[in-house]
């Protein structure tokens, strides 16, 4: 499909899109790739001996061949249809995708390389890894493609599952993979405020620097984690009246996604997150902020509050919280007014411009 635009020479020139079911082939591929990230990544967790040619790192660069091969297929046929120019068969919003296929193929060369003279990296190192920071921004760029492809589309701002189901996935699986190589920061993962954690670390140093530490770690961990839920919500709202569901759906695929890494060793946080998805929506659907803007500050506010309320209150009624209340209400309070910052800055109230 192609649609005329025209170039900064006022000449009009055909620009190819992609279809709707491109996008959703590309969105399934794209899944493939990024689960074989995870699965890569439980490996490297749980010390599973591997070298370069694992049967994971099968997974994660078959579905990167599978990824490169359609995205590139759809320009290929673009042009033997339409005879223009490359970069004119490339569906717009895809270029970037398409320099993500260069980068990810360029980080998969240099990780084997990488591997043979340095061998294979464990824990935090592995995410580190510049042959693997390669990876993820290729990925990025990759997964990001019908996202981009459909923000740039003119049109109404009410949409459908149907329509909307591509770049919300898209946006999704960007965001888990970002989620992937901040996994040191999952708050999900460490449970840091729990009494047993505290206890054991004061067992095992009996320091008080190391509280303190602890402490430090998992304030900055919530802050990351609500920055990371909330900042692709708030691209979604900003160019779309989003269906009801989607911030519901985003918290699950991304809190299982990360949960996976740890074998759903804490999967009552999905529900958690599931839980205050449900409140967002909900809200979403009764303030309908994209008639007053005021109200998309009450939904940022709302989804932490709700997340990590929940996430206290389980804590509390299977370990117990070792913090101080001063200090785990403040990190909701904290994790609240971030997210409305965030939300100042992604989604702002129109403006008449008026000129003298």
């Amino acid at each position: 499909m192609e649609q005329k635009h025209e170039n900064s020479h006022g000449h009009t020139v055909m620009r190819a899109e992609a279809t709707l079911v491109q996008h959703y082939m590309t969105i399934l591929l794209g899944t493939w790739l990024l689960l074989g990230i995870f699965v890569d990544g439980y490996a490297h967790r749980h010390d599973v001996l591997e070298t370069f040619f694992t049967p994971w790192h099968a997974i994660l660069y078959s579905g990167f061949i599978a990824s490169a091969c359609w995205m590139s297929g759809i320009v290929y046929r673009n042009r033997l249809r339409s005879g223009g120019t490359w970069m004119s068969c490339i569906p717009r919003g895809y270029g970037a995708g398409l320099c993500g296929v260069a980068i990810f193929l360029c980080g998969g060369l240099a990780d084997m390389v990488w591997h043979t003279i340095f061998g294979i990296e464990k824990d935090t190192a592995a995410l580190l890894s510049p042959s693997h920071l390669l990876l993820l921004v290729g990925s990025l760029l990759l997964l990001s493609a019908p996202y981009q492809a459909a923000v740039s589309e003119q049109g109404a701002r009410r949409i459908g599952w149907r329509l909307f189901f591509p770049p919300f996935l898209s946006i999704t699986l960007a965001a888990a993979a970002a989620g992937f190589f901040l996994m040191y920061t999952w708050m999900f993962h460490y449970n840091l405020p729990s009494a047993k954690s505290i206890e054991w670390l004061q067992n095992e140093y009996g320091l008080w620097l190391i509280a303190i530490n602890n402490e430090h770690r998992g304030l900055s961990y919530i802050l990351i984690n609500t920055l990371l839920f909330m900042i692709p919500l708030f691209l979604l709202m900003k160019r779309w009246i989003v269906p009801i569901g989607t911030m519901t759906l985003f918290l699950v695929i991304t809190t299982t996604l990360n949960s996976s890494l740890d074998g759903f060793r804490h999967y009552p946080v999905i529900l958690i997150a599931g839980a205050a998805g449900i409140a967002g929506d909900l809200l979403y659907r009764w303030l309908r902020p994209y008639e007053r803007t005021w109200s998309y500050r009450v939904v940022a506010g709302a989804v932490p509050l709700m997340l990590w309320s929940l996430y206290f209150l389980w804590m509390h009624m299977t370990a117990g919280i070792g913090w101080e209340v001063e200090l785990w209400t403040g990190a909701i309070v904290q994790a609240m007014l971030a997210s409305i910052a965030v939300s100042l800055l992604a989604i702002s109230s129109p403006r008449s411009v008026s000129y003298a």
